[in-house]
């Protein structure tokens, strides 16, 4: 039977936007601009189309899910960027017996890759692939065994950037209590192995991010209330780096979540974190991220939503390897953005969104540091 509440199991979808970016290639300044491409041009607009199938079909108790989409951008003045991609994901969430349950999926998804996470300005298609496995065995009333498996790979179409290319495995156990009321306090393992496959030689030193990782993690799932939650996962974390030197880390990680429905028409998403993120650049495998976000969103009427968000981040480089004309170990970065954007729905299969964002970098090395601002508008179809 489907599982859509309008009993439609095959969606086809398709959606347009035009974007405006005054740095579009986050880039510090204008001057910078001119040292790169001989023009002080830092803006642009772009226009991104996308045409999709979405099914979702229940089958007894098996669930199936599957989103296939491909998609086209084009730049007006640095055409050199302009691309095609893909994403696709699938999954299976599976029930066995009474008390077994679990999901397997994947992803794969092909796209420019980011700016800000590259200072490389030539066309650079990033490929990333996951697979995973979870199972959750409900083995008491209130005592629920979990694992995981996930693997990452992620990959670039530039010759000079595929160095970087990496897979990664993860894998977790975890030990749930869940109350009567439906909170959840528990134990958390995971064991993460990130493998670089490629070393690169820089002044005369041999660089491989290659790395293992081991969390010990407390989980708390707090129902405080009909219109409030709490979620926090912390604890001890110890990351190696397998090639000899600098670069390890060992200390806390943790992230509190909270969302509260104030009214039936607006609700609020705080996040709080202290943590690890992985790092591309080739002198730092991590930086350890402390920062915080708030989202709302007010649905003023059945057809029109206001959506904003607010992110702030200071990032701490650990500087895994010192090489002079390389990123140096005391790299500090601020990162901020905000967005705005108002949804208009006027019929179910019909959205309509306009978004404005401002987003900025701040670092201690000046060529890092951006500010960019922009303005999109998306419709999309579903039939």
């Amino acid at each position: 039977m489907p599982s859509s509440s309008d009993g439609q199991v095959v969606t086809p979808y398709a959606q347009y936007s035009l974007t405006y970016d005054d740095n579009v290639l986050r880039l510090r300044d204008a001057a910078a601009a001119q040292n790169l491409f001989g023009d002080a041009k830092m803006s642009d607009s772009y226009r991104t189309a996308v045409g999709g199938l979405r099914i979702d079909k229940q089958i007894s108790r098996q669930r199936f899910r599957l989103d296939a989409s491909a998609n086209q951008s084009r730049f007006d003045h640095f055409k050199q960027f302009d691309n095609n991609g893909r994403d696709v994901k699938g999954s299976w969430s599976w029930v066995a017996g009474h008390y077994l349950t679990g999901d397997i999926g994947f992803q794969n998804s092909q796209a420019l890759t980011p700016f800000q996470n590259f200072r490389v300005f030539q066309k650079n298609i990033r490929t990333q692939k996951s697979e995973y496995a979870t199972a959750a065995l409900r083995m008491h009333p209130d005592w629920t065994l979990r694992a995981q498996f996930t693997r990452f790979d992620q990959g670039y179409s530039l010759v000079s950037q595929q160095v970087n290319n990496f897979t990664q495995d993860v894998s977790e156990v975890g030990l749930d209590y869940t109350v009567r009321s439906g909170s959840v306090a528990g134990i958390q393992l995971r064991h993460t192995s990130g493998d670089y496959p490629a070393s690169t030689v820089v002044n005369g030193a041999t660089i491989n991010n290659s790395f293992t990782q081991d969390e010990v993690k407390a989980k708390v799932l707090w129902l405080y209330s009909g219109k409030t939650r709490l979620q926090f996962l912390g604890g001890w974390v110890q990351r190696t780096r397998q090639m000899a030197g600098e670069g390890n880390f060992n200390g806390f990680n943790a992230r509190l979540i909270g969302d509260w429905y104030a009214t039936g028409k607006t609700a609020f998403n705080v996040n709080l974190w202290r943590e690890l993120g992985g790092i591309s650049d080739l002198d730092a495998n991590y930086a350890l991220t402390n920062g915080a976000s708030l989202g709302a969103t007010w649905q003023s009427t059945a057809k029109l939503r206001f959506d904003g968000y607010l992110d702030y981040e200071k990032r701490n480089y650990n500087g895994a390897a010192i090489i002079a004309g390389v990123t140096p170990s005391g790299r500090r970065d601020r990162y901020e953005k905000a967005t705005l954007s108002l949804t208009y729905m006027p019929i179910t299969s019909l959205s309509l969104i306009a978004a404005v964002f401002r987003e900025s970098l701040q670092s201690n090395i000046d060529s890092f540091s951006y500010v960019s601002n922009g303005v999109a508008l998306t419709t999309r179809y579903e039939f």
